[in-house]
């Protein structure tokens, strides 16, 4: 298994966002501080690895994934919650399109499980 010890599951959570008008209005600098708004939030859930990456110029589907890795679906639940509490869903800015979860290397840790 990649990073993680061999007993640990790493679960990677694949979520599919589509910039709304109100986010594509805001200039540069309102964008910055609105992504800063949400650096609190990111620091209290430390135990999920989160990755923001643009998809719009390659897709139709969504405009931006976020991709988040941790071992504890409760604390990814927990972010994902304060994250819907936050500026970002609650103008809303985006809209959730689709969220994929699946586990890091699931096939190896079935086979070493299997009996």
């Amino acid at each position: 298994m990649s990073e993680a010890s061999a007993t640990e599951i790493r679960w990677v959570i694949v979520v599919q966002l589509t910039a709304l008008p109100a986010w594509l209005a805001l200039d540069r600098e309102r964008r910055r501080a609105v992504v800063a708004s949400l650096e609190p939030v990111l620091r209290a859930y430390q135990d999920v690895r989160v990755r923001w990456i643009d998809t719009e110029s390659f897709t139709a589907d969504c405009s931006d994934v976020l991709i988040a890795e941790t071992s504890d679906l409760r604390i990814w639940n927990h972010l994902f919650e304060a994250l819907r509490d936050s500026v970002l869903f609650a103008t809303p800015y985006f809209r959730l399109e689709r969220i994929l979860t699946g586990i890091e290397d699931g096939y190896r840790d079935y086979e070493s499980a299997a009996v």
